[in-house]
């Protein structure tokens, strides 16, 4: 199984686990080809993370990085020029500026973390240090007592990005756990359904087996706005109306920072307009080719 790596600066961590939040994106690099990569110094090099205003210190003698299972391919792209166009830590070539091996990187548009992802910090001469863990949508992260991160607090996971289950004719966020032979399911509030548990993340949740589910699929929705491919990632009722969160999947910085998009990370871009002003909005399901339902 193949796993991706993405270090984290504190703040981060703290808004990712802390904040219970449940999605990913932006440079990444397979972890099996930086398993030699295991300093500080070597995430500096192999992640990038040397570049003016950076957010990580390297007087904290550490990095933090997410090892996760690698996403479904279709929000997965190869992180070299001239289609490419960003800033630091990117460099156009496609790989990490790293000696100590060659370490291809990738960017991944925002999607749902998979279940099982793990936080891990690097130090010097020590060993790594397992700091929080991913559950699944319904339990979110839980915390290593020494980790000195904030206790998970509750969060809403988005009814549009991650997996959904059909399950007795209703839809769920869910995901696959038991080494896929049961699927958790998650609602925000009480579904009145027997056997449902509230959980400190703040939903509903339950274990059912995957011969139960009616069906398993994870929804892709995107749109253009100003011009330029989003994905829609939230939908919330504002005042004016209903509004979308957008996530930026053009990957080109000087358009990005033209249209005035907010940064969250390097290469991560995002807005929240009317949905009146998307234009070319699609849905479509994603579906995993191991899982056949027939609804």
């Amino acid at each position: 199984m193949n796993y991706f790596q993405k270090a984290l600066s504190p703040a981060q961590v703290e808004f990712l686990v802390g904040g219970n939040r449940d999605t990913v994106s932006g440079f990444v690099v397979n972890a099996g080809d930086a398993v030699h990569a295991r300093t500080p110094e070597d995430m500096f090099a192999v992640h990038g993370l040397d570049f003016p205003s950076t957010p990580w210190d390297r007087a904290a003698g550490y990095v933090d990085v997410l090892r996760f299972q690698v996403p479904l391919s279709v929000y997965v792209h190869d992180a070299a020029g001239p289609e490419f166009v960003d800033r630091p830590p990117f460099t156009g070539t496609g790989f990490a500026a790293w000696s100590g091996g060659v370490v291809p990187v990738y960017f991944l548009d925002e999607c749902a973390i998979p279940p099982g992802a793990e936080l891990w910090r690097i130090r010097a001469g020590q060993p790594e240090e397992l700091m929080a863990v991913y559950f699944e949508v319904a339990t979110g992260w839980g915390v290593s007592d020494a980790s000195g991160i904030s206790r998970p607090g509750a969060h809403t996971p988005s009814h549009i990005m991650g997996w959904s289950a059909v399950w007795q004719g209703q839809v769920f966020r869910a995901d696959l756990v038991d080494e896929g032979r049961s699927v958790e399911v998650a609602a925000p509030s009480d579904p009145g359904v027997e056997g449902f548990e509230r959980t400190p993340k703040g939903v509903w949740r339950r274990t059912v087996g995957l011969g139960e589910i009616q069906d398993f699929y994870e929804l892709l929705a995107t749109c253009s706005w100003q011009g330029e491919p989003f994905r829609i990632t939230d939908v919330a009722q504002g005042e004016d109306g209903q509004v979308y969160r957008l996530f930026y999947t053009g990957h080109n910085a000087d358009r990005a920072e033209a249209l005035g998009l907010n940064k969250a990370d390097a290469g991560v871009y995002w807005t929240v307009v009317q949905a009146s002003q998307a234009q070319d909005v699609q849905v479509i399901q994603n579906r995993l080719p191991s899982l056949a339902f027939r609804g």
